[in-house]
């Protein structure tokens, strides 16, 4: 056998498990992405990510997550959500909201996920320490229904959110009061 012959052979093992080994990678890579859009998957995310843009007092960050088209039974539309939030959050220093029992029902384009919030942190205002003592005491958890609006896995966005624990009137409460409330003062 001449020298240049058995320097061949293996040189092309070599790349045979190469290739090999760049195709199971892909082929890895591919689930580990399936997995990360599957809709419990996406749908934990932007419920984390809503609760995340509530405690940052972050307009842009809810509005984001919010449909055009939401409604509640309050007659909040979109931006009336989003000033309520960011509202409420600005009593705060500091604002932590915990989802506890949390549990979700996903059918086809619509989900909905039912969890108690837990509302604590430290409070700038007697209207904060309200809120809080308000939020804490209700007993039915709040219904959070998302809807995907397109084929794509991240168009999942808020359409509604609901607690039959909160009054029609919300105590008077009307979106940005708080702070016309302080700003009065």
């Amino acid at each position: 056998m001449r020298v240049s012959q058995r320097n061949f052979a293996p040189a092309r093992v070599r790349l045979d498990l190469l290739v090999l080994l760049a195709l199971v990678l892909v082929v890895v890579g591919i689930v580990l992405v399936a997995l990360q859009l599957r809709p419990s998957v996406v749908l934990a995310k932007r419920q984390a990510a809503l609760i995340d843009g509530i405690e940052r007092r972050s307009p842009a960050r809810i509005r984001r997550l919010v449909s055009e088209g939401y409604a509640d039974r309050w007659g909040f539309d979109r931006e009336d959500l989003v000033a309520t939030m960011v509202d409420a959050g600005g009593q705060f220093l500091v604002l932590v909201i915990t989802p506890e029992d949390g549990r979700w029902e996903i059918g086809k384009g619509r989900a909905v996920a039912t969890m108690r919030l837990v509302v604590g942190g430290r409070s700038l205002s007697p209207v904060g320490q309200e809120v809080m003592r308000q939020a804490n005491r209700i007993e039915e958890p709040f219904v959070f229904t998302w809807e995907r609006q397109s084929f794509l896995p991240s168009s999942w966005r808020l359409v509604s959110v609901e607690n039959a624990g909160l009054p029609d009137d919300l105590y008077g409460y009307e979106p940005g009061g708080f702070g016309r409330a302080i700003r009065d003062q």
